[in-house]
């Protein structure tokens, strides 16, 4: 297997070589990497004279091609296509040659050179991108000219906006006999289900009045449908009002599952809704009911016809059992999951559970016992139930160095590992994320073994779980940032391992993080959260920049983890799920009575924040373990959740 294993890395690098031959110590590259920093700010401040000389001294070192993209990419209008195409020959393998043919098609697609734009052209899945070849053939290939716009309609036929690329396709679209008025409906049933009314009403502009009058009764139904489905127009049974009227109840369901049942129960009588319509209604109001804790949300969950009936249904079903703490339901609902649902540690648990209170306890110490010997969220609540010990089952495989070395001598392993000293990590991303993409099990492990050598974190853990390597502990539970995790704990009177167990499911210790909301950093803060959390700190808020850096993110995080633990009388669980999801969100969720917090997370609407609160606590119980501290039972960090008015201090 190891010979076969060297072989292969081998076969890699020669697939990977460029025009030199790299393999390195520790740090022989340290003079050059000065060099490269200094000609990409060079470069930036438009010093030429200064960036080639640097480039000139850097033509063996192993980011020299990025030199070369940063300078093609600066004057990329200016550019020869035969330079383009020299560099995507030579660096047809890096990261870097995929970014400059997509700014090479973009740019030439801005400037409407068609037929060079064709020439490089190979399908895109870039929106603009492919209507600049569309409209590179309308403009070169007139004879293909009804078979590029039928290439154009596809695009056209999607429910949000296109690229503003798109507009002159769409332009000879709608001026051609191939778009028709089906097509028109279709695109704006599509706009309807993604939510983009403005759109539909756009569309609606071509088309006759008889038409726009039943759009804009759709935008009315889906703006306010408790109004629009008492409406006489609502009563007629024709396909396009049950379309309208199934929007509008689904859109009531979210919002208002009681007008939704009644108007069901009303309008199922006039219409003939299809065998899939009716279970969409009443899947969707039995799901928001069970979502927003409806007193009748049992009985409307009972109620879904076995062919609307999926894996929100089946879980809320338990969950709304439990939650009534009617422990006979919650059996014979976990019986009916799917098996592979059935199975998972959390169903296990809680049938385990309802066991116990109807008096099998033989049965269900017998299942906590079992569970208890996984690694999870609820085998530690199982472990607690039976007074067991944790069982981490922490186990490490033999790395070779000889293969270690094959791997990190790789040209893309030098190259992600000089961009990470470069401070260039997305870039560093982008080699990693190329090389490792065809790696199996066991040379995956070995990539994460050299990521954590390296102390880079955030891809020994992702490496290790596209390997499905969960036994290594030590991999995926680093105890990075001891010293700045511990000083901000000690100042915040925090239990460490929480830090630790929020920073690893937030970022899983990327300290360059960014969501697509904007939060940032180690332990996600949003720009808004950190400062105001400098205010309460009566410091100088450091700024976006600073919230990527360690020392700034763990010690406003840490600081406004405490805030969120104040507001909820210490309780981790509270605490979490209103990091997670806003102290707002956590108020709407509380329990008009008292509930033990494992029965309280049930409770959370969104999948999203009950998963994060399950694996904030475990990672926790791990770190402790991890960082050899007294492993905190997990049942210890979840004390009851009380009625709003109690939990609630803000």
């Amino acid at each position: 297997m190891r010979k076969r294993f060297i072989l292969f890395l081998g076969f890699v690098l020669l697939q990977q070589h460029t025009l030199t031959s790299w393999s390195a110590t520790s740090d022989d590259y340290a003079k050059q990497r000065e060099h490269f920093i200094e000609a990409r700010k060079a470069l930036g401040k438009g010093k030429q004279n200064q960036f080639r000389l640097l480039k000139s001294k850097l033509k063996k070192y192993p980011l020299y091609g990025y030199l070369e993209f940063d300078e093609l990419r600066k004057n990329l209008s200016k550019a020869h296509p035969k330079q383009i195409s020299e560099f995507l020959k030579t660096y047809q393998e890096q990261p870097t040659a995929k970014r400059l043919y997509g700014a090479w098609l973009h740019s030439l697609g801005k400037r409407k050179q068609w037929q060079r734009y064709l020439q490089f052209y190979t399908p895109q899945k870039s929106a603009t991108l492919r209507c600049y070849q569309i409209r590179a053939r309308l403009q070169t290939k007139p004879a293909e000219s009804e078979h590029a716009l039928k290439q154009g309609l596809s695009l056209w036929l999607v429910g949000k906006s296109q690229p503003d690329a798109c507009d002159p396709v769409f332009k000879k679209l709608e001026s051609s006999h191939l778009l028709t008025r089906d097509h028109r409906w279709e695109r704006i049933r599509r706009a309807f289900a993604n939510r983009k009314l403005s759109l539909a009403k756009h569309i609606a502009k071509k088309m006759p009045e008889s038409d726009r009058i039943w759009v804009d009764r759709w935008r009315l139904m889906h703006k306010r449908p408790d109004r629009s489905l008492g409406k006489s127009w609502a009563k007629l049974d024709a396909d396009l009002v049950r379309e309208i009227v199934v929007h509008g109840l689904l859109r009531l369901a979210r919002s208002n599952q009681s007008e939704a049942w009644k108007h069901w129960q009303r309008l199922s009588k006039i219409h003939k809704f299809t065998e899939k319509q009716q279970g969409q209604i009443v899947h969707d109001i039995a799901l928001f009911s069970a979502l927003n804790n409806h007193p009748d949300a049992a009985d409307w969950l009972a109620a879904v016809p076995a062919s609307a009936v999926d894996a929100r249904i089946r879980q809320w079903r338990v969950r709304t059992a439990l939650l009534d703490q009617d422990w006979r339901a919650a059996k014979v609902w976990i019986d009916v999951l799917e098996p592979a649902e059935r199975d998972s540690d959390a169903w296990r648990y809680w049938h385990a559970v309802a066991q116990e209170k109807q008096g099998e306890t033989q049965q269900a110490q017998e299942a906590f016992t079992d569970l208890s010997k996984h690694r999870s969220f609820y085998s530690f609540l199982a472990a607690d139930r039976v007074q067991n010990p944790y069982y981490m089952k922490h186990e490490k495989r033999p790395i070779q160095e000889t293969d270690l070395q094959v791997l990190r001598d790789l040209p893309a392993m030098i190259r992600a590992h000089e961009l990470l000293r470069a401070d260039m990590p997305i870039d560093a991303r982008r080699e990693w994320r190329d090389t490792i993409a065809n790696l199996n099990e066991q040379q995956l492990i070995l990539a994460a073994n050299l990521a954590d050598q390296w102390g880079w974190h955030d891809r020994a853990i992702a490496t290790a779980a596209k390997a499905k390597y969960w036994s290594d502990l030590s991999l995926r539970f680093p105890i990075a940032h001891r010293s700045l995790i511990e000083q901000n704990a000690q100042q915040q009177k925090i239990d460490p391992a929480l830090i630790y167990g929020v920073i690893r499911q937030e970022s899983a210790f990327m300290e360059d993080a960014r969501s697509r909301v904007g939060a940032m950093g180690l332990m996600q803060l949003m720009p808004g959260t950190a400062k105001m959390t400098s205010r309460k700190l009566g410091m100088r808020y450091p700024g976006q920049k600073r919230l990527l850096q360690a020392q700034d993110n763990i010690h406003l995080g840490t600081a406004y983890l405490r805030k969120m633990l104040d507001r909820y009388d210490n309780s981790p669980v509270l605490a979490a799920a209103a990091y997670n999801a806003g102290p707002h969100r956590v108020k709407r969720w509380l329990p008009e009575k008292k509930l033990p917090a494992s029965l309280w997370l049930l409770r959370i609407p969104f999948q999203e924040t009950h998963g994060y609160v399950q694996r904030v606590l475990a990672y926790a119980t791990v770190f402790d373990w991890r960082d050899k501290r007294p492993v905190t039972r997990l049942s210890a960090r979840m004390p009851d959740v009380n009625p709003a008015k109690q939990a609630d201090k803000d």
